[in-house]
């Protein structure tokens, strides 16, 4: 199931939770994004669904989120079969790893799937290159990061998933690789791989370092029917990686662990939350969690790719003889201080551009007149603007555009 929730006039995003519940009860949850206001989709894939009446429902985040009118797709996937993979059957992962299998994410081994054997760290490089969205990487100059590998495929798949801006999320080039080294010169290919680790990978491959690195300094805690539950185990998570595990519980990539105590005089039982980061994780355990992560990744909604021009106004030329791009954007963005507004006119005519928050009140009104047909820009000064997500709307005798603005 996947619906977008674009919020409020198509551009802020929305703190929308996508649930959906089986005839027993049981809750399938998409998590809201830490970048909500980038990545509107959210989508939920179950593994054989169990027969009868589901319920969907869009919930706020603890019951806040802007009133909007929400759309989605239901797609059934069936998987035609399978070869070699006779070891899996009655398994409990079953279903997840014919799915993981169907969509590339994970591969079989040559004396079958081996579901409770551990996951080695090449095989999670193979597989993250294969499902993740990695690109591929062998440097030109022949120079080779790790002495414990040798075969072609390994030094490929090695390569790729250290190398700086690994991830295709990344646009920029610019987070870290999606698999740490385990010392210098040693990647411990035949190495297990562990939750944390494995958190880290995989929320690294979506895109998210930025909002990673600023909660390792956060409390560790896990969302459970609303109510907010610290992790016990929180300080055997690795400082440097306790971001990543944020993140992985709030989108629901790795599930913690719960139990329940009560004293002798307690009227309620209390719930608490474990996350095990040492646990070293199976290649079941992968095929689960890789297929909830495939339906994270296929949500993510790409920001806009930016453009700008050296003209203020770039005359009456068509757009695409000019190579000026007809969208609204915004760059920098996020922005601390000044960013360009870039807009297109395709007729001479009445032009107003205009600044509103989130809650639809206009800011400031920045243009306000009659401008000629082609490209331009302007500058706009955010500083004396609250930090927050805000709207461009640009209107013109024949259309209306929105950009999104998040000040910081």
């Amino acid at each position: 199931m996947k619906i977008s929730s674009t919020g409020l006039l198509g551009e802020t995003g929305n703190l929308t939770n996508l649930i959906l519940v089986d005839p027993n009860g049981v809750q399938y949850r998409s998590g809201t994004p830490v970048t909500f206001t980038l990545s509107t989709d959210r989508s939920v894939a179950v593994a054989s669904p169990v027969a009868g009446t589901w319920t969907l429902k869009v919930d706020g985040l603890q019951g806040v989120d802007l009133p909007e009118t929400i759309n989605g797709n239901i797609t059934v996937l069936t998987a035609a079969g399978t070869t070699n993979l006779n070891d899996i059957v009655g398994h409990p992962a079953e279903a997840s790893i014919k799915m993981a299998v169907a969509n590339r994410l994970v591969d079989g081994l040559s004396n079958g799937f081996r579901p409770d054997a551990p996951l080695t760290r090449i095989q999670l490089a193979d597989y993250l290159l294969v499902g993740q969205g990695i690109r591929q990487l062998l440097p030109f100059s022949g120079a080779r990061s790790f002495t414990d590998v040798s075969t072609p495929a390994e030094i490929l798949l090695t390569e790729s998933v250290v190398a700086k801006g690994a991830a295709l999320r990344d646009r920029f080039n610019r987070a870290s690789g999606v698999m740490l080294p385990t010392a210098t010169g040693t990647f411990s290919p035949s190495g297990l791989v562990n939750r944390a680790s494995l958190a880290y990978s995989l929320v690294q491959s979506l895109g998210f370092q930025e909002q990673a690195l600023a909660r390792n300094s956060q409390p560790l805690t896990v969302q459970v029917s609303g109510q907010t539950i610290p992790v016990d185990d929180a300080a055997n998570v690795p400082a440097a990686l306790r971001g990543y595990v944020s993140i992985a519980l709030e989108l629901n990539l790795i599930n913690a662990y719960y139990s329940l105590s009560q004293g002798p005089y307690d009227q309620q039982p209390t719930l608490h939350a474990t996350f095990k980061p040492a646990q070293n994780v199976s290649r079941a355990d992968f095929a689960v969690i890789v297929s909830r992560t495939f339906s994270q990744y296929e949500a993510q909604t790409q920001p806009t790719a930016q453009a700008s021009s050296n003209a203020t106004a770039l005359g009456t030329a068509s757009a695409s003889a000019m190579g000026v791009s007809k969208e609204t954007v915004a760059y920098p963005n996020p922005a601390a201080s000044t960013t360009t507004l870039s807009y297109y006119v395709a007729q001479e005519g009445p032009v107003s551009v205009e600044v509103y928050n989130t809650l639809g009140r206009k800011v400031q009104t920045l243009v306000s007149a009659s401008e000629a047909a082609g490209g331009h820009q302007l500058q706009f000064d955010a500083r004396s603007l609250a930090r927050g997500t805000y709207l461009f709307r640009v209107k013109t005798g024949q259309s209306v555009s929105t950009t999104r603005l998040l000040v910081q």
